[in-house]
């Protein structure tokens, strides 16, 4: 009841902040978990309205940015949020089975789906194929999304991880509005990601 107390009172309106002392913007990354949270524990209305708020800042090629604040979208190259974007809106569905609410997402979810898969197949180059670089063939590209990498953009399995939730979660939305076509695209996108995602871990 504590850590649901801190979540509502750093809200900022519908933005969910991971806190009041130091960050005067909101974070995707936080706001997807602290959206499972609220889901789980019952707050709904605040889940859906920092899903709805924050979907408002996706930039229009499907980029979701790391954070907003009060400048706006915050286009820092962080390849985390892609996916977590995508996971929100389906806990969101996963807990109200609201198939009007997701309907009003789809464009935006299709749009972060594709986007998706422009980072997935940047790394699926020659370059890629052996060597030092093998681990990364078909992965997120190198982004800052670790704190510590500001300085110099790394490759991080954070943000596959994150990626490969938020394909599984495409297709979940897909399968839900009856969108077969895209079923069809996504699923083995997300099918390949998953297999060079183990790959890399093992090379």
């Amino acid at each position: 009841r504590s850590s649901l107390a801190h979540i509502l009172m750093s809200r900022d309106g519908p933005a969910l902040q991971p806190g009041t002392r130091s960050y005067a913007r909101s974070w995707v990354r936080d706001g997807a978990m602290m959206v499972a949270a609220l889901l789980r524990l019952g707050e709904v209305d605040a889940a859906v309205e920092f899903v709805d708020w924050f979907a408002g800042y996706l930039f229009d090629n499907g980029k979701v940015p790391c954070c907003v604040d009060r400048r706006g979208s915050d286009p820092v190259v962080e390849n985390d949020s892609h996916g977590q974007y995508l996971y929100a809106v389906a806990e969101v569905w996963r807990h109200t089975r609201d198939p009007a609410w997701l309907g009003r997402h789809w464009a935006k979810v299709a749009r972060v789906a594709e986007y998706l898969e422009t980072l997935r197949q940047s790394e699926r180059i020659p370059a890629n194929r052996e060597g030092g670089r093998a681990a990364w063939w078909g992965l997120m590209p190198a982004s800052i999304s670790h704190e510590g990498y500001s300085d110099k953009p790394m490759h991080s399995y954070w943000d596959d991880f994150w990626a490969l939730r938020g394909l599984r979660d495409a297709v979940v939305i897909a399968k839900a509005l009856g969108h077969e076509a895209e079923v069809a695209r996504f699923a083995p996108r997300r099918d390949e990601f998953e297999r060079e995602l183990v790959a890399s871990i093992r090379t």
